[in-house]
């Protein structure tokens, strides 16, 4: 009894774990002017666009075109490491999103889809 009591504590932990980190990591949505922005395309489960530019210091929509069956993302990091998300767009199925990406520094950003880590690509902000 007392190990299932235990097994259970420790289930419990990590999934508050996992839901912190998860919700806390997200940044808040981009305030002011927004323009338009690439299309990312998911098909065949992989990203057909894998390299995109933006303008640098300006708020832009990221279209987001899944025409695969299964669920993908486009979350953008500052590096490889993905260890710091700059924007993180809905999980969608055979349909299209938009996201607002807010304002990026000059520079070179990473994205992926959440579900599958091994679709990847790059967003450079000019």
């Amino acid at each position: 009894m007392k190990r299932l009591v235990a097994t259970l504590g420790l289930v419990v932990v990590a999934a508050v774990a996992a839901a912190c980190s998860s919700t806390s990591a997200v940044q808040p949505a981009a305030s002011g002017p927004v323009a338009d922005g690439p299309t990312i395309v998911a098909k065949d489960m992989k990203f057909q666009t894998t390299s995109v530019e933006v303008k640098a210091g300006t708020n832009v929509t990221v279209h987001f075109d899944n025409q695969d069956s299964a669920p993908h993302n486009v979350a953008i990091y500052t590096d490889s490491g993905a260890g710091t998300p700059v924007s993180v767009g809905q999980v969608i199925t055979s349909s299209k999103a938009d996201q607002v990406v807010p304002a990026l520094k000059a520079g070179t950003y990473f994205f992926r889809c959440d579900v599958h880590h091994d679709m990847t690509g790059t967003i450079v902000a000019k």
